[in-house]
C-alpha cells in the first residue's frame, strides 16, 4: 500500500493488540505480576441471574482464578485454592451445624469479615449441567483481600484467598492457538 497523507484514520480496534480480560478463552496468555498465564479453562457462575465469569490461568505448577462479576462495572478478583483446615477453627461442624461460616475468620494471621453470600449454579467451560453450590465472601479490613468459602453438597467445602484487582495490571493478552 502507497503512503497517502489524505487517508482518513480510522478508530477500528487493533485484532490482535486491543484484547481485553473480558476477551479471555482458553488457549490465550496474559502477563500478570511478572509471570505468563495460559488460560486453561473459562467458566462461569449464575447466582439467580446474576453471572461471575472465571477464567482458570496456569503458569507452570500454579493454578489461579481470575472471576469477574458486575457492580456498577467490572470487578475483578484474582485468587487461588487453599486447604480449608487453613481457615482456623472448626469450619466444617461451624457450617453444618449452624448452615453458615461464622461472621469473621482468620487465615494466615489476616480477619476476614463476611461480605456477601449466595446460591447458584455452576457451569465448568461454560457447559451444562451445572453444580449447585453456596457461596461465602469475605473481605479484610482493607478491603482489597479476600476469602470464598464454597459449599458443594453436604459436606464437600473449598477455599480460596484472593486480591481484588484492576484490569491494567494484565498485559500482553494474546491467543496463542
Amino acid at each position: 500500500m502507497n503512503w497517502n497523507p489524505f487517508r482518513k484514520k480510522t478508530d477500528e480496534a487493533d485484532p490482535v493488540v486491543d484484547f481485553t480480560l473480558s476477551d479471555l478463552k482458553p488457549g490465550y496468555v496474559v502477563d500478570y505480576d511478572l509471570k505468563t498465564w495460559k488460560v486453561t479453562a473459562q467458566n462461569h457462575y449464575d447466582f439467580d441471574g446474576d453471572r461471575v465469569d472465571e477464567w482458570e490461568l496456569t503458569c507452570a505448577d500454579e493454578v489461579m482464578y481470575l472471576d469477574r462479576e458486575e457492580d456498577d462495572g467490572p470487578c475483578w478478583t484474582i485468587s487461588s485454592k487453599i486447604p480449608v483446615s487453613r481457615i482456623d477453627g472448626d469450619l466444617r461442624t461451624h457450617i453444618v451445624e449452624n448452615e453458615d461460616p461464622p461472621e469473621e475468620v482468620t487465615c494466615d494471621g489476616v480477619t476476614y469479615y463476611a461480605e456477601s453470600s449466595d446460591a447458584g449454579e455452576f457451569y465448568r467451560n461454560g457447559e451444562g449441567p451445572p453444580r449447585e453450590l453456596i457461596t461465602w465472601e469475605y473481605l479484610d479490613d482493607s478491603e482489597r483481600k479476600t476469602l470464598t468459602i464454597e459449599q458443594w453438597g453436604e459436606d464437600d467445602f473449598e477455599a480460596s484467598i484472593g486480591d481484588i484487582v484492576e484490569e491494567y495490571q494484565f498485559s500482553d493478552i494474546l491467543p496463542t492457538e
